[in-house]
């Protein structure tokens, strides 16, 4: 979709401007026409008009809780190239505050935790009101068959092992809470 008009985040003199206007002003930009402090305003006008619009529509959000912080990156980094909004937390007592105020299109989260486990998590969740149906995933290396049976009958919507294929999790995912 394309917008007929685009804010101008950091420039005094200028409110909107149309998509022409914007092309024009792109050409000044690359044939050196203007200041270097102009310029700088007009990584913020980009940032607005190119990354607004693949914003249009707004990402989901996933709550993800992991405690190993690589794999908290990289996980995380795969799901927002993938349309998703990703919030990394490394304690449940730290998700759990968070969704106090946040509320996630799913909840992605380990099993084997330090403090309050992946097990209990989920339950402290389900008694969040806003929270209650929202889909929850575990992504663990418990890889036992009857907590995934268990998990499933509480209500898991997948439970899924380590080590595990991203292609794989990204599909499983978007089959839960598809993006747009």
């Amino acid at each position: 979709m394309i917008r007929s008009f685009f804010y101008f985040s950091s420039c005094e003199n200028f409110s909107f401007i149309d998509a022409a206007t914007f092309s024009v002003f792109t050409r000044t930009i690359i044939r050196n026409e203007v200041d270097f402090g102009f310029f700088e305003r007009y990584i913020d006008v980009y940032r607005v008009f190119v990354l607004g619009m693949q914003n249009d529509v707004a990402k989901k959000k996933i709550l993800f809780l992991e405690d190993e912080q690589e794999l908290l990156d990289t996980v995380g980094q795969v799901l927002n190239e993938n349309g998703y909004e990703v919030t990394g937390m490394s304690t449940a007592e730290e998700a759990l505050q968070r969704l106090q105020k946040l509320s996630p299109d799913l909840i992605l989260a380990d099993i084997k935790l330090p403090g309050i486990d992946g097990f209990d998590f989920y339950k402290a969740v389900r008694r969040i009101a806003h929270c209650k149906d929202t889909p929850f995933v575990y992504l663990t290396a418990f890889n036992d068959l009857q907590a995934a049976i268990t998990a499933k009958e509480e209500g898991a919507a997948e439970y899924i092992t380590k080590p595990f294929d991203f292609e794989y999790l990204v599909f499983r995912l978007k089959s839960i809470v598809p993006v747009s």
